[in-house]
């Protein structure tokens, strides 16, 4: 009997630890890959500031697209590849590598506005702009819009840019009603969506400023809004991964 009750009391110690042991190996997993979207959105943002202020050769940052900084005739190109090839990258593993487990639960569907954050703007489309380049900058002489969407990477560049803009568009959202049916991260929603809101003004604002001298500066705005707003959701999920997760 009492031997009974020693191995039903090691096999639960044994349980306890393989169980702490899985916690901290997650926590250290959602710590590494949030910590490196913050680094992924500071990254971009500065590089958007930086690249864009020593570009030089008639490019203005107020006036011309960050798209540009990536053209096959801008001057830092290579620079800006690196930028968003990592940035992108981090995003987009920090997307499904750890929001996603922090919003899975086994009583509700997958998590599809992890996968929305995944496929958005700072992420697909930044890593999408490492391949896919515009064909001149709207700053050079006979560059215009069908010029620099002649060949083919440069037709993909904009299409990728339109497949990312609507998951951008709707994250927020799906964020927002994940988070209401989840226990530890229901604070969460109202602020998302009040974000959401923001997100679709600020782009809002990147049309209605098209082709004016100060749609550069409104697509910076909408740049620091998004990345703001990721660099947001992985500082919560550090915290949150100290507490275990309900089933």
């Amino acid at each position: 009997m009492a031997s009974a009750t020693s191995v039903r009391t090691v096999g639960t110690m044994m349980t306890t630890q393989l169980l702490g042991a899985q916690a901290a190996e997650r926590r250290i997993r959602v710590v590494a890959l949030a910590v490196g979207a913050v680094a992924a959105q500071v990254l971009f943002i500065g590089g958007v500031f930086v690249i864009g202020a020593i570009e030089g050769h008639g490019y203005r940052p107020g006036r011309h697209d960050v798209s540009d900084l990536g053209a096959l005739t801008a001057h830092h190109a290579a620079v800006w590849q690196a930028v968003v090839a990592i940035s992108g990258a981090l995003t987009i593993a920090f997307a499904i590598g750890a929001l996603r487990p922090a919003l899975t639960r086994a009583n509700l569907g997958p998590a599809l506005s992890a996968w929305l954050v995944a496929l958005s703007l700072p992420a697909l489309d930044n890593l999408g702009d490492t391949f896919f380049r515009l064909d001149c900058r709207m700053a050079d002489a006979g560059c215009t819009s069908a010029a620099a969407t002649t060949s083919w990477h440069a037709k993909t560049h904009a299409i990728v840019f339109f497949v990312a803009l609507l998951p951008t568009l709707l994250a927020p959202f799906a964020l927002a009603r994940r988070m209401a049916r989840l226990d530890d991260w229901r604070d969460l929603a109202r602020p998302a969506r009040t974000f959401g809101v923001a997100v679709v003004a600020t782009l809002g604002l990147t049309v209605v400023t098209s082709g004016s001298t100060i749609q550069g500066w409104a697509q910076r705005l909408a740049i620091v809004t998004v990345c703001s707003g990721i660099a947001a959701l992985a500082v919560q999920a550090i915290r949150r991964s100290a507490t275990p997760q309900p089933d």
